[in-house]
């Protein structure tokens, strides 16, 4: 038959024998796409990976791509299930449709890659089509629920990171939607994340969804949970570093949405402002209210410098050193917390505002920042009247820091933009 002799030059990759038969049974595509389930010349070659004979056949019967053979796949599917991802994606540029057309259960290309832990298709695919992520398997279940089902956490972030990303006006009801999204069980993302004992998924989800949730048999997340642990954290009952983690979480969450609405004139103005506070507080720094006690304070007491500041001087336990601030140890704690604090929420706000370009670039532009906070931090341990104000910056110094590395680690992660 002609159709066997399509599949033959499918297996070959013998386009020139495609035309043959065509010219023998001008029909013969046609008759092909009249049965309803059936194995096309493009099946077969999606499967051996033959990309030039699917795009020519796919050209000639664009209906082929969407056809679902006896097993019930498409050939995107079987690409997929292949391996054959530069396939897939070149199929996808042709027709990004294909993304969303359902197999066997229900399963779309992003159900299956989601399944197969293929982050990078994943992205291609959001990017391609995006409404894809709403699609749903004859289960009811989402690209989520099947990444956190097998286990997939760095597919499980890719489609958190985008959803937080998404640019709809009703992004937070939609974000919601899709989190809380019941399976055919009633079981939402994080149901399946505590059955499963998934806790990095968890805590990664904690901050977005309804712990409330019950599934169709009455049961939370916390119910079902596989392990004591996993209950403690449902009902937040954590230990310092699993607070640490939900708190860096729903910091970077927040931070994702505000960056994704920002507008480039709003960054610009943001950097201006933070710039702005660290130039005046490291000024402050430099020339601290009242002054410093100059070299000769120890025998030219007409100054009036040293005078004005008698009541200082009689507030402090040791005679102070040149350099030293004029105010009282009180006093210059107060002034170096507030000023600190400002200096480096300041610098801290501009390293996450500058916009990510390549790595060296990144580090870059992040060093100078970094070295200037260790310089602000030097001068006012130097002009610190009592050695208690010295530990006062350090401790500023190190929280502030902890925060940042804490708070900006998703960003050693690739992110869809």
């Amino acid at each position: 038959m002609s159709s066997d002799a399509l599949k033959v030059a499918a297996v070959g990759n013998n386009i020139d024998g495609l035309y043959q038969e065509i010219q023998q049974d001008p029909r013969i595509l046609e008759s092909i796409d009249s049965i309803p389930f059936v194995e096309t010349p493009m099946h077969v070659a999606a499967s051996l990976g033959h990309f030039e004979f699917a795009t020519e056949i796919m050209t000639l019967k664009p209906s082929f791509a969407q056809k679902l053979n006896p097993e019930g796949f498409t050939p995107i599917h079987l690409a997929l299930q292949c391996n054959h991802d530069e396939m897939v994606l070149r199929l996808v540029e042709m027709n990004k449709d294909l993304v969303r057309v359902k197999g066997r259960e229900g399963f779309t290309a992003l159900h299956l890659a989601s399944q197969e832990n293929k982050t990078e298709l994943l992205d291609k695919f959001l990017k391609a089509c995006p409404d894809s992520i709403e699609d749903v398997t004859a289960r009811s279940e989402t690209a989520l629920h099947i990444a956190v089902k097998h286990g997939h956490y760095e597919t499980l972030q890719v489609l958190f990171r985008w959803l937080m990303r998404n640019s709809r006006k009703d992004s937070q009801k939609f974000i919601r939607t899709m989190l809380d999204w019941k399976d055919q069980k009633g079981n939402t993302v994080l149901h399946v994340a505590a059955l499963y004992d998934h806790i990095e998924a968890v805590s990664l989800l904690l901050t977005m969804v309804d712990l409330d949730a019950k599934n169709s048999e009455g049961k939370t997340a916390s119910d079902i949970a596989s392990s004591d642990h996993m209950k403690s954290i449902l009902i937040k009952d954590l230990g310092f570093f699993e607070s640490l983690a939900l708190l860096r979480n729903k910091f970077r969450n927040f931070f994702l949405r505000f960056r994704r609405y920002m507008t480039e004139e709003e960054r610009n103005a943001y950097l201006v402002v933070a710039a702005l506070i660290a130039t005046a507080t490291y000024q402050a720094a430099l020339s601290p209210p009242g002054g410093l006690y100059p070299s000769d304070v120890g025998t030219n007491n007409n100054t009036s410098h040293v005078v004005a500041s008698t009541h200082s001087i009689n507030d402090k336990s040791s005679i102070p050193k040149d350099g030293n601030s004029i105010m009282s140890a009180g006093e210059f704690n107060l002034f170096s917390i507030a000023n600190m604090s400002s200096f480096m929420a300041s610098t801290f706000g501009i390293i996450l505002l500058l916009p990510r370009t390549n790595i060296l670039m990144w580090c870059l532009l992040y060093s100078p920042p970094f070295f200037l906070q260790i310089s602000f931090c030097t001068a006012m341990m130097v002009i610190s009247p009592a050695p208690l104000n010295v530990y006062v910056v350090m401790f500023i110094f190190i929280v502030y820091l902890f925060l940042f590395y804490v708070f900006s680690a998703y960003r050693n992660h690739k992110l869809p933009e």
